[in-house]
């Protein structure tokens, strides 16, 4: 059994952040958000085990970097760096994303839309989502948890 100490909690939290980038970066590359052979990826801000927010991009555009979110607390998404300039600005965007996302799913789900009804599938789909941002704007409304404070 192994003790539970500061230092094993660092490197549980160190193992959890770098398996959750390696499959946002895989997810980004399937998807074709990112291309090329050599993806860097950054911790930005997290709540261990829960959530984390990272920058990705490809190792020659350095500047041209996607924020990421992903963990078990939310989906994995993406959105251009031009988004937002701060870790707690992006998970605003994505909060407001995913209520907006979840309302359009709503009107899907209930028949108001042209697109084929997929009722409890949808309806499932969108509660989650709404519980997600709505997580994430509470979070976001926080400024005390929004400093600096991990070294990754």
């Amino acid at each position: 059994m192994t003790e539970i100490t500061p230092e094993n909690d660092q490197k549980a939290i160190r193992a959890w952040y770098k398996r959750t980038l390696d499959e946002v970066v895989r997810e980004m590359l399937k998807k074709g958000v990112l291309a090329g052979v050599a993806i860097d990826a950054n911790p930005v801000w997290a709540v261990p085990f829960k959530i984390l927010i990272a920058k990705v991009w490809n190792v020659n555009e350095k500047s041209r970097f996607i924020w990421t979110i992903s963990g078990e607390r939310v989906i994995t998404d993406h959105v251009a760096g031009s988004v937002a300039t701060s870790p707690q600005q992006v998970a605003r965007h994505f909060s407001l994303k995913w209520q907006l996302d979840a309302d359009r799913l709503k009107d899907i789900a209930q028949g108001k839309s042209p697109l084929e009804n997929t009722g409890a599938h949808m309806e499932g789909y969108t509660g989650k989502l709404i519980e997600y941002a709505e997580l994430l704007y509470d979070l976001s409304g926080r400024d005390e948890i929004w400093k600096p404070k991990h070294h990754w």
